[in-house]
């Protein structure tokens, strides 16, 4: 079962929204969105793979949204390159977020010399601490924390129970997500013959514009400098990210991933989840890192990795197929020593 759209929308209304091109009837009616193994009549369904069309065209489904190479015979269709980038246009289009109004609740507190942009919205037991900056557009939801010369930029959304703490940057239209803790204190300690004395972390956090971060995800702030994430990096659930790592632009870090302190992330590198990066390791522009993956030597751009310890992408799948032999070949190997005994005992 998918879901219902507000008000029945036609197919030609759908192909200029994302500027497919129809194949069949334009005027017929669409009620609702639905993953191809469950479409009703009325739905339509996004398929970007080969799969995905097959049960599409054979399902209920009304229509179809499919690339050029999956395009069957028998149902009402717009073509598009992309039907996935597609998805997310109607998405956006028929179910716009509820907006907020500009307000700040009773309720929070909001310390002297913040700033707030025009139309923020703070909620009931926010906090904002003396001196930050909130800017115009953005909503700070209820139980957020926002500590002390915090500088937030516009149209972002802090979501309940987030911490962004002392001095923490934030670019324009960022998303930081239920419990995610910005700007904690890095994990750095040294042995001082007696046990293990905190070197104070002083620097700070920068996310730049259009980041995501998840829900439960650890930033902390650098030593010295900065930890910084570039401009429209996502960041699922449960990442850590630990004192002066620096993120390029447009990078994927699926859930449960942790970088160790000083990784370098070049532009548009793709973690799968449960990633682990030893401390100061380089990964060039464009790598990618399969789940799970235990990476400790600089990864190449373009490059792909994947195992623990990880090794290039190829050279992992060779492994992993000589494991799976490895049972039969132990078994041939001590066939063969029991019959070399054999002969040596005859011989002797």
């Amino acid at each position: 079962m998918g879901v219902q759209l507000r008000e029945p929308v036609t197919l030609q209304a759908l192909a200029e929204l994302v500027g497919g091109t129809i194949v069949g009837d334009p005027q017929v009616v669409l009620t609702g969105i639905s993953e191809p193994d469950q479409a009703a009549q009325g739905d339509v369904v996004f398929a970007w793979t080969k799969q995905h069309a097959e049960s599409a065209f054979a399902g209920l489904a009304t229509a179809v949204v499919a690339a050029p190479a999956f395009v069957r015979a028998g149902k009402p269709c717009v073509v598009v390159d992309n039907p996935r980038w597609a998805l997310a246009v109607v998405l956006e289009h028929l179910f716009p977020p509820a907006p907020l109004p500009a307000l700040i609740s009773p309720k929070a507190t909001v310390e002297d010399g913040v700033q707030l942009g025009e139309g923020v919205f703070v909620g009931d037991f926010a906090f904002i601490g003396a001196g930050s900056v909130i800017g115009a557009g953005t909503a700070v939801f209820p139980h957020a924390y926002i500590g002390r010369q915090v500088r937030v930029g516009a149209q972002c959304r802090i979501h309940p129970f987030a911490v962004l703490h002392d001095r923490v940057v934030v670019g324009d239209r960022v998303v930081i997500h239920a419990g995610a803790v910005i700007g904690r204190e890095g994990f750095g300690f040294v042995w001082d013959g007696a046990g293990f004395r905190r070197i104070p972390q002083v620097g700070i956090v920068v996310l730049e514009d259009d980041v995501e971060v998840g829900a439960h995800v650890c930033i902390d702030r650098a030593t010295l400098s900065e930890t910084r994430v570039g401009r429209g990096t996502k960041i699922d659930n449960l990442v850590q990210i630990a004192h002066n790592c620096r993120l390029g632009a447009h990078c994927i870090i699926a859930g449960q991933t942790g970088l160790a302190g000083g990784v370098v992330v070049g532009d548009g590198v793709m973690m799968g989840g449960q990633v682990g990066v030893a401390d100061h390791v380089r990964i060039g522009e464009g790598a990618q890192l399969a789940a799970k993956s235990g990476l400790m030597t600089d990864a190449p751009p373009q490059s792909r990795w994947g195992g623990y310890p990880a090794r290039p992408h190829r050279e992992w799948l060779r492994v992993e197929a000589a494991l799976a032999e490895l049972p039969d070949a132990l078994r041939l190997l001590r066939q063969l020593v029991q019959r070399v005994e054999a002969l040596e005992r005859r011989s002797g």
